[in-house]
C-alpha cells in the first residue's frame, strides 16, 4: 500500500470556504477498496468564515490521528477530508466497510478526543456511515477544481516567503516557467507573453529531454494572492490552449534587513 501523501487545498463549496485534505496518492488502492466509510463530527469553535479556530484544529487534528490510526490497522485508507461550515467529513475507503464502521464507532465512544466535545451546543461524537462507491465518485467530488488548484499552488508560495519574513508590499521580478510542446507553440506563447505584458526570458535552448519546450518570463508585482493568481491564470489558460502546460512561479525573497 502506497504511503499516503497529504496535502491541503483551499476550495469554496456553496459559497462558502472549505479545506480539503487530500491523499494524493489514494487513487493507487482504488481498485482493491471498493466501500466508503462517510464520517463527520461538528465543531463549535469556528472563525467568522466557518472554519474552526485553533481549539477546535488541535481536537480535529486528534481526531485525525485516531481514525487513520484506526484505518489503517484494517488496511482502509483516509482518502479524504473536507471541513467546511462547521463540519469536518473523512473518507475512508477499505475493502470490506463493517470492521472499519464498528472500530471507528466504539473508538468514537470512547474517551480521546472526544471526550470533552468539539465546543459548546453542537453533538459530541462522531456520526458514520458507509456505502459501496467502488468508483470512488465521493472521492472525486472532494478534489479541487483545477482554478482550485492553482490558487493552493500559488498560496502555497506565498505563505512560504511570508514565513521567510519576506515584504510581501514590496514590488518584485516574480519568474514564471511553463513548458509547450514545440518550438512553434513556445513562439506563439512568446507573442502572447509580451502581448500581456510579460518580459521573456531569452531562451536558453532547444527542447528538454522529455520533448517538452520551456519558456521562462517574468512580471513586477508585489506579492499579492489575488494579483499572482491571476497572472498564473491567464498563463496557465493560454499555454493549454497550445498543448502545454505551466509550471509554476518563484522570486527572491525581500526582508527588511
Amino acid at each position: 500500500m502506497a504511503q499516503p501523501a497529504y496535502r491541503v487545498f483551499h476550495r469554496l463549496i456553496d459559497g462558502k470556504p472549505a479545506l480539503a485534505l487530500i491523499d494524493e496518492t489514494a487513487n493507487q488502492n482504488s481498485r482493491r477498496l471498493p466501500e466508503c466509510v462517510i464520517a463527520w463530527a461538528q465543531f463549535g469553535e469556528r472563525d467568522e468564515s466557518g472554519l474552526p479556530n485553533e481549539k477546535a484544529l488541535e481536537q480535529l487534528h486528534a481526531l485525525d490521528e485516531q481514525i487513520e490510526q484506526n484505518a489503517r490497522k484494517l488496511g482502509a485508507v483516509v482518502a479524504a477530508a473536507l471541513t467546511s461550515d462547521g463540519k469536518r467529513t473523512w473518507l475512508i475507503y477499505a475493502a470490506k466497510s463493517e470492521p472499519v464502521l464498528r472500530a471507528i464507532g466504539a473508538a468514537a465512544k470512547a474517551a480521546g478526543p472526544m471526550g470533552h466535545g468539539l465546543g459548546l451546543n453542537v453533538p459530541t461524537g462522531l456520526g458514520v456511515r458507509s456505502q459501496r462507491d467502488p468508483e470512488w465518485k465521493l472521492f472525486e467530488e472532494m478534489l479541487p477544481t483545477p482554478e482550485e488548484r492553482r490558487w493552493s499552488d500559488d498560496l502555497m508560495v506565498v505563505e512560504e516567503l511570508e514565513e521567510n519574513g519576506d515584504i510581501l508590499t514590496e514590488p518584485r521580478e516574480i519568474e514564471h516557467l511553463a513548458l509547450l510542446p514545440s518550438e512553434a507553440a513556445r513562439e506563439r506563447f512568446s507573442e502572447w507573453l509580451r502581448d500581456h505584458g510579460f518580459t521573456v526570458i531569452p531562451h536558453k535552448g532547444g527542447a528538454a529531454k522529455d520533448g517538452t519546450w520551456p519558456i521562462e518570463f517574468s512580471k513586477v508585482s508585489p506579492i499579492d494572492i489575488e494579483e499572482i493568481f491571476e497572472q498564473t491564470c491567464a498563463a496557465t489558460v493560454a499555454a493549454e490552449e497550445l498543448g502545454g502546460t505551466y509550471d509554476g512561479w518563484q522570486t527572491r525573497v525581500i526582508t527588511a534587513g
